[in-house]
């Protein structure tokens, strides 16, 4: 069985997309296999792992349009250019739907629990969920097929601390009304600058509020490799392999798999 873990943050620009993308690409190197789902209306991570090439007939779209009932799994996911990743795609339409899903709740909200969970399940080791900087819709639609969350934090940005703080009252919202076994996994450190003073308040404020079982002890490093890989809609292994920040996803990715004691 595997696990389906939603990247979230109330605060936009802590990283989420980066997130999910890298550590997704960590994961299948070292031979997990991985699912990323766009449920963003931005799309960006669709944007980094898919080929412009590639035209999207079937999308997230489908799987949260509650007037579909005919949705197949197998001809909406898209193998990547990254070893072992595959891609749930979205398309900006898909924003269009929030007033259906709202109209259709609590129902709605389920729905992507019911078609593709069991599915993720079986033929994933890991599902990571590309979420909109918010708390809204999309985001419920996201924790209610999720087992867990990890959320990024900008040491640069005490604003990502703020959204942090309303993403785990979200958790404790959701598990009480539909998904008990959903669980706040990690805080992850984002844009580490040991230089900076704002850097380091923001990982000891961090420190202060949260246990250290809650926080990734890895931290991912400020790196203009990533704006190096973000210009080329690549993930950072794509773009600069040997860079501090591939390191840190690396091991990011280790890390998370003796957390959940993937052998």
């Amino acid at each position: 069985m595997g696990y389906i873990i939603s990247i979230i943050n109330n605060k936009g620009g802590c990283g989420k997309t980066t997130t999910t993308c890298n550590l997704a690409d960590a994961l299948g190197r070292q031979g997990k296999s991985v699912l990323v789902m766009d449920i963003d209306g931005q799309c960006n991570a669709t944007g980094k792992l898919l080929s412009d090439e590639i035209t999207i007939d079937e999308s997230m779209f489908e799987l949260l349009d509650p007037n579909d009932d005919d949705v197949a799994l197998d001809s909406i996911i898209r193998s990547t250019e990254c070893k072992n990743v595959d891609l749930l795609p979205n398309i900006p339409e898909t924003t269009n739907l929030e007033v259906d899903i709202l109209e259709n709740a609590p129902d709605s909200f389920f729905r992507l629990r019911k078609i593709i969970r069991e599915y993720a399940l079986q033929k994933y080791h890991f599902t990571l969920i590309d979420c909109p900087p918010n708390m809204g819709t999309f985001v419920l639609c996201a924790l209610y097929v999720s087992d867990s969350v990890i959320i990024p934090v900008r040491a640069g940005s005490a604003d990502s601390v703020e959204g942090l703080m309303k993403a785990t009252k979200l958790i404790e919202r959701v598990k009480e009304k539909g998904n008990s076994d959903l669980g706040f996994l990690r805080i992850l450190i984002n844009g580490r600058d040991k230089r900076t003073a704002i850097s380091n308040t923001i990982i000891e404020k961090t420190r202060s509020i949260f246990k250290p079982d809650k926080i990734f002890n890895t931290q991912i490093p400020l790196n203009t490799a990533f704006e190096k890989a973000e210009a080329l809609n690549k993930t950072i292994f794509q773009a600069e392999p040997s860079a501090p920040g591939a390191r840190a996803f690396s091991s990011l990715a280790k890390e998370l798999i003796e957390i959940l004691g993937e052998s």
